[in-house]
């Protein structure tokens, strides 16, 4: 039997080998040069894209793809400085003669020059930022480039306050902030271990700026090093995971660049940048070098609230074997570090208060590919990735009391303890000492196989590993001066203690691209498997969770089927998407509660005694699961002549949200009777007699409590340009509905009382309070390039045609109330106007209920940048010159709000040498 087996086996691999190899194959050479002066372009990447053969080009300008099938195929070249080129080649006609490609400087006296996002042109909905593009609209974060995504609304520079990043949605929130992966050089910049609050068992935060248990800080990215950014919106490769909302995917600039000096200031912004790219002698590698140090206030006439921020990168880059099985190799050491610091008025009274968060770190990064073009493997991509940062966020504040001097215990155990009196106002110091690592590690196999029928077959599997730990001092303060008094109170933990994160993760996908007469049909389907803190190779503690995912691509139309379309695509995509929990939420800290059972103060060191009976409880949550999105899309592409587009309607169903409720529990304890101590006597507890109560104490514990619903339709219209006014028109724009769903489990609930004296019941509240917003927006984007001149000049009229939003009707009353003898009592209607039970319905006004749906407004954005000479550019923008800020009254309650950012100015120069 296994001799039949072996045979069968040895025949279907020669039909195999026959038919995937035996094709007639051929070779092709081309030249790059540069369009302006015609000199050739040394080490530029070139790139079949179908089948993800690449090379470089030689001392000549030179390249070469030996053993290729003759097919129809997109070519590609990437240079630093350069215009990205795509071109659609029939190979067979270069097969006796040179490839002849002129890529375009990005220079303005080059008319091809484009300042616009892109689609992304993949199977993949995405849109694609180029570096004139990144450079022209003057950003000082990866949040303003954000704004040329279709729907996305422009807003004036503010580096005054964390910024978190948005797709497909009506502003963000911390779960799909989180759930938005942010890659540079293909690894993710990971906020998992970030641990910098005081307690998540309590209410009490800090007065620092924190972007705990939620997305990236997009302020600490520098945009000057920048060379693309692609923004993956749709259904993403399997290559990319721990993902729910969508990837940016940023690529720094690497190859040879002249020294580089910006200079650009706003009224709160001061900025220098410098760049440069190093050829090492006659060797295919090259250095590059990058430093940027920004300087921002929140008010430029009282500078006591700023960011500062300085980055900084030495990056290496080199083929290996250019000439055979070209092997790719990119290392970055990058610094990175920022200030977020706020400083009272010296005149005014709490003088001596600051508060400040503190980050500085370090990253290694080491990427690269290598084309084998082998039977067994095609192409073989790697990255590691290595960071540490030391994070410090301090806080020193005044701590009042209007009762007067309070105790407190220190007891770090459970059970009686002796606590002491703090005076009423004391100014107090709170420092978190937070020191996350962040390790990833990938590689990725690729197989391509081309058949004589003209199918391309792309299989492509690889894994992953990601490991998130903090190995930070953790809360640290006087213990006998704490920042915050309460019951529910906190004490100082070590991130030491808390185990890392280590996820791995594996994955199989299958691209075939199937021609169809003079049709195309492109099908990409792949499923990735996740091992969420993993505790071996086949154990996790969280899980094993499976991401299928599929997308589809028909072209319908091409200039070779009919006379009106030069293309016409639909596209089909459907796929899940999970994000783990961060450290914050998967360690959460324990909850700890001082009941005080005697407090007896007289003002007399000698005699005042407070004594308590302390508790301790751990909050963590043993069912928390991963966020989910399951995103599905249609979406259309096209091209007639020089107008081009694309269509997508999509939804998302976006579940299991994290984020930290109460948690109630009865206790019995009891308490110190003071009526029989003698006057001027210290207590003895030993003879004092007690009295039993019963208490109702709460701490918070993370859950899977989130839902966000997406549903919209984005589009991209491309007019071309109108030669005799030097003038291309866009139209881009968006509508949206997001849904959050704020509770989608059933939540308890202790009403407030006026009186020390609790309630003895809790009410269980329905889930599904949410909130519904709606927006329409275009924006009509007119650029003026001026060849001779070397000016662009660019004019983006925004209107938001319609933005309203509303809450559905919710019953604010609970279910049923329960006692601690774990007792149900049904909250009837009856209940609801009775003065014993009226306290649990927290009944909204009928106004709280009504549509805000705002008037149609207006918007209008200026650019403008000019070469003086080949060295020098001088750029500007001014935001809403009109400086049109209508008031807008609230149909729910009597207040304004003026819509619109305020007019706004800034420019920047830029020196070549």
């Amino acid at each position: 039997m296994i001799k039949k087996t072996s045979i069968l086996l040895v025949l279907l691999f020669s039909i195999y080998s026959n038919t995937v190899f035996s094709q007639n194959l051929i070779s092709i050479k081309g030249k790059v040069v540069d369009k302006k002066t015609g000199e050739p372009v040394i080490a530029a990447a070139v790139n079949l894209k179908e089948i993800e053969r690449w090379t470089t080009t030689n001392e000549n300008g030179q390249f070469e793809f030996k053993n290729i099938s003759p097919k129809t195929y997109t070519l590609q070249v990437q240079y630093l400085c350069y215009e990205f080129y795509s071109s659609s080649i029939y190979i067979i006609d270069y097969e006796k003669k040179e490839i002849l490609i002129k890529i375009v400087p990005t220079s303005f006296d080059m008319k091809e020059v484009s300042v616009l996002a892109k689609n992304g042109g993949g199977i993949t909905t995405s849109t694609k930022i180029e570096s004139a593009a990144i450079e022209y609209i003057q950003p000082t974060s990866l949040s303003d480039i954000m704004q040329l995504l279709p729907g996305n609304i422009a807003n004036n520079p503010d580096l005054s306050k964390p910024q978190q990043i948005s797709i497909r949605e009506i502003g963000t929130d911390d779960n799909t902030a989180m759930g938005t992966a942010i890659l540079v050089d293909g690894a993710p910049i990971s906020n998992d271990a970030n641990m910098q609050t005081l307690s998540t068992a309590t209410s009490m935060e800090g007065e620092y700026s924190t972007v705990v248990g939620t997305g990236v800080d997009l302020r600490q990215i520098s945009t000057d090093n920048i060379e693309s950014v692609d923004v993956i919106k749709g259904i993403p490769s399997v290559v990319y995971g721990d993902l729910t909302s969508g990837a940016v995917v940023v690529k720094t600039k690497a190859g040879l660049a002249p020294l580089s000096i910006k200079i650009k200031t706003d009224p709160k912004i001061k900025q220098l940048a410098l760049n440069k790219g190093i050829k090492i002698s006659s060797t295919n590698s090259f250095l590059n070098l990058n430093v940027d140090y920004l300087q921002s206030f929140s008010d430029v006439r009282s500078k006591y609230e700023g960011f500062e921020r300085i980055t900084g990168q030495v990056a290496y880059s080199k083929v290996f074997m250019d000439k055979t099985i070209p092997l790719s190799f990119n290392t970055k050491i990058s610094y990175f570090g920022t200030l977020d610091k706020t400083k009272t008025d010296p005149d005014a009274m709490a003088a001596d208060e600051e508060y400040r968060n503190e980050d500085n770190g370090v990253r290694l990064n080491i990427n690269g590919k290598w084309c084998l073009k082998k039977k067994l493997i095609s192409n073989l991509k790697y990255t590691f990735s290595v960071s540490y940062t030391h994070q410090e966020s301090y806080q020193k504040s005044y701590r009042s009391s209007s009762g007067g001097v309070e105790a407190i215990s220190l007891s770090p155990d459970e059970g009686e303890n002796y606590g002491i009196y703090l005076p009423s106002e004391q100014l107090t110091e709170l420092t978190i000492d937070g020191k996350p690592v962040n390790v990833f590690a990938q590689l990725t196999y690729n197989k391509f196989l081309n058949f004589e029928n003209g199918i391309i077959n792309k299989v492509l599997f690889g894994g992953e590993y990601r490991l998130n730990g903090n190995y930070g001092e953790g809360q640290i303060y006087d213990i006998t001066n704490p920042p915050y008094i309460s019951n529910n109170s906190s004490r100082p933990r070590s991130f030491r203690e808390i185990p890392a994160m280590q996820n791995y993760s594996i994955y199989l996908e299958d691209k075939i691209i199937i021609p169809i007469n003079e049709t195309k049909l492109d099908i990409q389907g792949g499923v990735r498997l996740n091992n969420y803190q993993s505790t071996g190779l086949f154990t996790s503690k969280i899980g094993f969770f499976i991401e299928p995912r599929l997308n589809i691509q028909y072209e319908i139309l091409n200039s070779r089927n009919n006379q009106l379309f030069d293309m016409l695509s639909f596209s089909f995509g459907i796929g899940k998407t999970y994000k783990s929990p961060s450290l914050v939420y998967l360690y959460p800290d324990k909850a700890y509660y001082d009941l005080a059972v005697l407090d007896y103060y007289t003002a007399d060191p000698e005699t005042q005694t407070a004594v308590f009976y302390s508790m301790q409880f751990n909050t963590e949550n043993p069912e928390l699961k991963p966020y989910e999105n399951l995103k599905k899309e249609l979406g259309m592409d096209f091209k007639i002549g020089n107008i081009s587009g694309n269509i997508t309607v999509f939804q998302e169903e976006l579940t299991n949200g994290f984020e930290f409720v109460k948690e109630y529990q009865f206790i019995s304890c009891y308490r110190y009777l003071t009526d029989s101590i003698p006057e001027g006597e210290k207590p003895d507890i030993s003879t004092l007699p007690t009295e039993n109560y019963d208490h109702i104490i709460s701490y918070r514990t993370p859950v899977n409590n989130k839902k966000t619903t997406k549903t919209g339709l984005e589009f991209n219209i491309d007019f071309g340009k109108i030669k005799f006014l030097y003038t291309s028109f866009t139209l881009d724009g968006a509508w949206l509905k997001t849904k959050r769903t704020y509770s989608t489990i059933n939540y308890p609930v202790l009403p407030s009382s006026a009186s020390s004296v609790q309630y003895s019941n809790i009410g269980m509240y329905p889930a599904g309070e949410s909130k519904i917003s709606e927006r329409f927006n275009t924006n009509l984007r007119m650029v003026t390039q001026i060849p001779e001149l070397r000016m662009i000049l660019s004019t983006t009229v925004q209107v938001i045609w319609f933005n309203k939003y509303y809450y559905p009707k919710y019953d604010e009353a609970p279910l049923y109330l329960f006692d601690k003898d774990g007792n149900i009592t049904e909250f009837t209607q009856e209940m609801r106007t009775d003065p014993d039970y009226i306290r649990y319905v927290n009944e909204k006004s009928d106004d709280y209920y009504l549509t805000e749906r705002m008037s149609p407004l207006f918007l209008a954005n200026f650019r403008l940048s000019k070469e003086i000479t080949d060295k020098m550019k001088l750029s500007l923008y001014v935001n809403n010159f009109l400086n049109y800020r209508p008031m807008y009254q609230y149909v729910r309650y009597e207040s304004y709000t003026r819509r619109n950012p305020s007019i706004y100015f800034g420019a920047e120069i830029k020196i070549r040498l």
